[in-house]
């Protein structure tokens, strides 16, 4: 959002609590950034402020805009207001919803749509940017459930391309989490249209009171024929009378179900066959999903994944074992939030298979409270994954991880570093 407004000639300034990547993106872009948040970042003169859910009440800059009778906006409440202009395109789900997104957003930029883009992962084709504004009245957006994040936006087209589990620190329950996409079902318009997994056991009635056309991808045989439904065999997708062969230029059959998500969505954007399959095609993934970094270890591959959840990790490292069936794999995962890991414990224990050892740094937290962090500790997660894999390492933080593999990992011929947090500098390190 920072980005949109000051191409289109605001005045934008902003703070966060350390230095990235995109921030040195945005000082380039002449965005003034602050590292750390001060009530002196408040320009008195300022007409809006848009703030992260990572940010809390008492923080000094929302204390100096109420002060000041700001308006104040959360990233969601801010985006929701910038769809109410466009035709926007929704994808949500719990995983996935990046490399959909990026996907859905070449193949229009291929069609020649030209479409406005907000996505949570910076894609090559953006030249390297996680956004791009487009002239034309369509918005493709990347729509997260955290904190009902995507019932602020006007949906016409909602892509839910699963339900898992996850933000139990919000939501609680599993059933309250299910209820959030029903919710954004119900929020999509009469002349919309709602994209769903038929196969997918959360996804089951999940349109359950929504008024707008619901299509279902599935794999089922005796679905294939069913009305409204679009039937995907192997990389043939049939859709009423077309089919389309899906062949996006990323590993894992994970990835076909994602660009059956983006053809179903290319065809109600009444984008030719041809150029549904190209564009899927052109697709090579995008920013920390299954990306090949450079490393100076000789004749080993490295690849930086977002994977944090266990359904995440188990179809990255079994996409990764496709891809290099006799190489000498090593699962690099980061713990990401205390009450997470405790929550799926035993998920997590299980989801390494593919991989033929595993080093896991310690657990970090992430809005996880004394209490929640006291609930868990590393060695349970570690001590759960050696009931299914003998060789589990342990590390402390990503330099430690990083002297681990200088000293360890010449006898791998694939690392896979996995997580949400700072381990995407990792392959900085070695």
């Amino acid at each position: 959002m920072a980005q949109i407004f000051n191409d289109q000639g605001k005045k934008v300034t902003g703070s966060d609590i350390e230095d990235s990547d995109h921030i040195q993106h945005m000082k380039k872009d002449g965005i003034k950034i602050k590292i750390g948040h001060s009530a002196k970042n408040i320009p008195t003169n300022c007409n809006l402020v848009i703030h992260s859910f990572a940010i809390e009440s008492d923080n000094p800059e929302l204390l100096k805009a109420k002060k000041l009778r700001i308006k104040i906006l959360t990233y969601p409440e801010a985006l929701g207001e910038f769809s109410r202009d466009y035709h926007t395109v929704a994808i949500t789900g719990t995983h996935g919803k990046s490399t959909t997104t990026s996907m859905t957003a070449l193949l229009a930029l291929k069609s020649g749509l030209d479409p406005t883009v907000v996505v949570g992962t910076k894609m090559k084709e953006l030249g390297n940017k996680n956004y791009r504004i487009g002239k034309s009245n369509l918005l493709i957006v990347e729509a997260c459930e955290f904190r009902n994040a995507f019932l602020n936006y006007k949906m016409d087209v909602l892509a839910i391309i699963n339900i898992d589990s996850d933000h139990l620190d919000f939501f609680k329950t599993q059933d309250a989490y299910v209820k959030a996409f029903n919710k954004a079902c119900k929020s999509v318009g009469k002349k919309g249209l709602i994209i769903l997994d038929a196969d997918d056991k959360f996804s089951q009635g999940i349109e359950e009171g929504a008024k707008a056309k619901v299509i279902k991808i599935t794999s089922n045989q005796t679905l294939k024929n069913a009305p409204s439904h679009a039937y995907l065999n192997e990389r043939l997708l049939k859709i009423g009378k077309k089919s389309l062969k899906l062949r996006p230029n990323v590993p894992g059959k994970f990835n076909i179900r994602n660009s059956a998500f983006a053809a179903v969505i290319g065809e109600h954007l009444k984008i030719s066959n041809r150029k549904i399959e190209t564009g899927i095609a052109a697709f090579r993934g995008c920013w920390r999903r299954m990306e090949l970094k450079k490393i100076k270890l000789k004749n080993v591959k490295f690849y930086d994944d977002y994977g944090h959840l266990p359904a995440e990790i188990d179809v990255t490292l079994n996409a990764m074992r496709e891809t290099h069936p006799k190489e000498k794999i090593l699962a690099v995962f980061q713990p990401h939030q205390f009450i997470r890991i405790k929550n799926y414990l035993t998920e997590f224990g299980m989801c390494f298979s593919s991989a033929d050892d595993v080093l896991i740094p310690d657990i970090l937290r992430n809005r996880d409270t004394l209490e929640e962090m006291a609930s868990i500790q590393t060695h349970e997660l570690i001590d759960e994954i050696k009931k299914h894999k003998k060789n589990v390492f342990h590390s402390t933080d990503v330099p430690d991880t990083a002297k681990w593999i200088k000293k360890n990992g010449k006898k791998y011929g694939v690392i896979v570093a996995m997580g949400s947090g700072d381990v995407k500098k990792l392959y900085k390190l070695i």
